[in-house]
C-alpha cells in the first residue's frame, strides 16, 4: 500500500489494488451558517468542487470516497445544500466511483445519493484499509488495518520568537491503543451479490480487499511519490521491514529509527478538512480529546505530517516548540 499526498486538495491517495482518492470534510453549506451567526461569505462550494474534480482529474483514481460532512447543517439540510449537493455528486459520480462514510453533518445525505454508495457509519474497509469519519467508535472489522479518518480538522500552528510563522492543515498519525474496540460489535456482512441495507457492509466485489491490481490504463506520474520525510522515493515494502497483511506504510522519515514510533497494529491518519475554512490545532486534538480515536490514540507514537507530505516530526517535538 502507497500513500500520496495531493496538496492541492488537501486530499489522501491510497494505491493498493485500487486508487482510492479520500477526501473528507466538505461541509458544503457553511457559508449559510456563518451568515447566521453575522460572518458573510459568498459562497465558495462551486470553488471547492472544481478543487475536487481537479484532485480527481491529477489522480485518476478508481473510487472517490468522501470521508463524512459532506454536507455542514446539523439539525436540517438547508437551502443551500439542497441547492449544491446534488451538482457536487452528480459531477463526482461522473468521473469516478463514489462511496460515503457518513459524519455527524450528513444526517439525511442518504437521499442524494444512489444505490451502493453509503457506507456504514462506524467505518468500513476498503480494499485493505479502514475508513471512518471518527464521530463513532470503529467497526471491529477495522481492527489491526490502517484507520483514515477526518472528522478532526487537524492543522498545525510553528511559532518563533516573533509569533506564529506557520499554520498550516496537516496529517496526524499515531497507534490505537486497544480499549478503543472493546465497545462496538461486528456489522452484519451481507451476502455476496446482495445490497445490504444501511448498516451492512457493501458487497466484497465492491470492497474490494486484496488480490492483484490489474489496470490496462494508468495515470501519468508527474514525479515520484515521496515518502512524509519529502526525500526519499515510496516504493511499497522496505526490504528490511517484515510486511504486515500485505499493506505498507512509507519509508520511516529520516533521522528516524526503524520501529521508533511503531508501523504495526491498528493505526489512524486523521487527514486535513477540505473545507479551507476548517481547522483544529493537533495539539488540541491530543490534550483534549473529544473523539474515540482521539481518546484512544497513543501520544507516544503521534507524527505530524504537512499537506505535501513533509515530516514535521513527533508530537512531543511540538509540543516542546510551543511551550519554549
Amino acid at each position: 500500500m502507497n500513500l500520496e499526498f495531493i496538496e492541492s486538495g488537501p486530499a489522501l491517495l491510497v494505491s493498493n489494488t485500487k486508487d482510492v482518492l479520500v477526501i473528507a470534510d466538505l461541509h458544503l453549506g457553511i457559508e449559510s451558517d456563518l451568515a447566521r451567526h453575522g460572518i458573510h461569505f459568498k459562497s465558495r462550494s462551486r470553488q471547492r468542487q472544481e478543487k475536487c474534480i481537479a484532485c480527481i482529474r491529477e489522480t485518476d483514481p478508481d473510487i472517490v470516497l468522501l470521508l463524512g460532512d459532506v454536507k455542514h447543517s446539523i439539525t436540517q439540510t438547508t437551502r443551500q445544500e439542497y441547492r449544491e449537493l446534488p451538482d457536487l455528486l452528480s459531477s463526482l459520480r461522473g468521473l469516478s466511483r463514489l462511496l460515503l462514510v457518513p459524519g455527524n453533518h450528513d444526517i439525511g445525505i442518504e437521499r442524494f445519493l444512489v444505490d451502493g454508495e453509503l457506507l456504514p457509519k462506524e467505518g468500513a474497509l476498503v480494499d485493505g484499509t479502514g475508513y471512518l469519519h471518527g464521530h463513532t467508535y470503529p467497526d471491529l472489522s477495522l481492527k489491526c488495518h490502517l484507520i483514515v479518518c477526518g472528522h478532526h480538522h487537524p492543522l498545525v500552528c510553528l511559532r518563533d520568537d516573533v509569533g506564529c510563522s506557520l499554520r498550516a492543515p496537516a496529517y496526524l498519525f499515531a497507534k490505537i491503543r486497544e480499549e478503543c474496540f472493546t465497545r462496538v460489535k461486528p456489522l452484519v456482512r451481507p451476502e455476496p451479490g446482495s445490497t445490504g441495507p444501511l448498516g451492512e457492509l457493501p458487497p466484497s466485489d465492491i470492497l474490494p480487499v486484496g488480490g492483484t491490481k490489474t489496470r490496462t490504463m494508468r495515470r501519468k506520474k508527474k514525479g515520484p511519490k515521496l515518502s512524509p520525510s519529502g526525500t526519499t522515493p515510496m516504493d511499497g515494502f522496505n526490504s528490511n521491514r517484515p510486511p504486515y497483511k500485505g499493506m505498507a506504510w512509507p519509508e520511516y522519515p529520516e533521522r528516524t529509527a526503524q520501529g521508533e514510533h511503531g508501523r504495526s497494529g491498528t493505526r489512524v491518519l486523521f487527514i486535513p478538512a477540505f473545507n479551507e475554512l476548517s481547522g483544529f490545532d493537533v495539539l488540541k486534538i491530543a490534550g483534549s480529546p473529544t473523539s474515540p480515536l482521539s481518546r484512544c490514540m497513543d501520544r507516544e507514537s503521534c507524527e505530524i505530517y504537512l499537506a505535501d507530505g513533509t515530516y514535521i516530526g513527533p508530537l512531543s517535538s511540538v509540543e516542546e516548540y510551543e511551550s519554549g
